[in-house]
This record gives C-alpha cells, structure tokens and sequence, in this order.
C-alpha cells in the first residue's frame, strides 16, 4: 500500500532530525572537556591510564563472621571460595549469578553455617578467581567442571547445591550430568534450561 505524506509531516520529519543532530552536537561539545582531561591523564601518566588499579578490598569482604578466604586449582585454574561450619556437616555449594560473586550469599553463609559447612564460590572469571582469556574457557561444561573439581577437592561425594540468576543454570545443568552426587538441588530465580530453550524456539 502507499504511504501519502503531507507537507505538515514531511516538515515535523525534517524538524525532529534538525532537533536529533543540534543534541548531538550539544553532546560532543559537553564531552570535549572529558576528552581533554583524558588526553592530558594519556601525557602525564602513559597509557597505564586505561589499566585497572590495585585496590585494597573494602572491610566487609574480608569480615571473619562470612567464614575463611581459600583457593584451590581446579581444571587448571585457580578457584577463590569463602568456607564456613564445622568440616564434619553436610557440604552447601553456593554458586552466584551474573554479575555477582561469593559476597551474594554472605546471609545465607552466616545462617547456614550452624548446620552445614557451607561454601560460596566465586565462578572462572569473577573476582579472586582466574580469569582464562578466550570464549571456549566459559562454556558451561567448564563452569560444571569447577564446580565438581572444587567438591572432589573438598573431599566430598554428596552435597546440596545452590544457583541464583546464571548460577542456576549452572547448577541445573550440573544435575542434569552429575545427579549421583547431589542430595538437594535448590534454584532461585531460573526456570529450568529446558523451559528456557523452549520458550526461545
């Protein structure tokens, strides 16, 4: 079908794209000083301007009452985890979401460590843990693997596993390949992968 365009419309039409480059240019203008001082940093400091400081982390990442800072090597990475409760208890994964890490779980830590010896992970590529270069190192498998690798390495052959958000697609794809060694499996906040595949069809 034709689309008629009245003169009033074709004038609108002119006058919002009038209106779309002068908020351009009021932007670029508003950035030059940024650009400036950016520039400036680039002389003075070198390009070390564009590199991440060392920082020392804030207070409560680091408070006794969430449990200890460890690490293990798993699947030739180096994995961080906060550990907490007595080693004789059952085991509790906590596995985070995206884009979080262990201090996600730092309630559930301090409830459940009474009853449990609960572990919160930082996943490849967060935080404290390594950060392999490269796409193929995130496939889920890998992301399985760790989990599994740090369990082994903790000395445990049964355990409740726990995902929130991508770490829930985590843990029920870990169900899916390893169910032998699951007591409990508890999602929050991820429909199963499945559901998820079909609603994208």
């Amino acid at each position: 079908y034709a689309v008629h365009c009245t003169p009033q419309a074709y004038t609108r039409s002119k006058a919002m794209d009038k209106g779309r480059l002068i908020g351009v240019l009021i932007g670029f203008l508003i950035a030059i000083p940024v650009y400036i001082r950016l520039l400036c940093r680039v002389f003075t400091v070198g390009f070390g301007v564009f590199k991440v400081k060392e920082r020392k982390p804030p207070a409560c990442l680091q408070d006794p009452q969430f449990g200890v800072h460890k690490y293990m090597k798993v699947n030739g990475i180096k994995i961080h985890y906060v550990e907490a409760g007595e080693e004789n208890k059952p085991l509790m994964v906590f596995v985070h979401g995206f884009p979080e890490f262990w201090f996600t779980w730092r309630y559930q830590l301090n409830y459940f460590k009474k009853n449990y010896r609960v572990v919160a992970l930082d996943n490849r590529g967060y935080n404290d843990s390594d950060k392999p270069a490269g796409i193929e190192n995130y496939h889920i498998k890998n992301l399985i693997d760790d989990v599994k690798a740090l369990v082994e390495g903790l000395g445990v052959n049964k355990f409740t596993l726990v995902g929130h958000d991508w770490g829930g697609a985590i843990c029920w794809t870990f169900a899916a390949l390893y169910p032998e060694l699951l007591d409990n499996l508890i999602i929050c906040n991820c429909p199963h992968t499945l559901s998820l595949r079909d609603q994208r069809q």
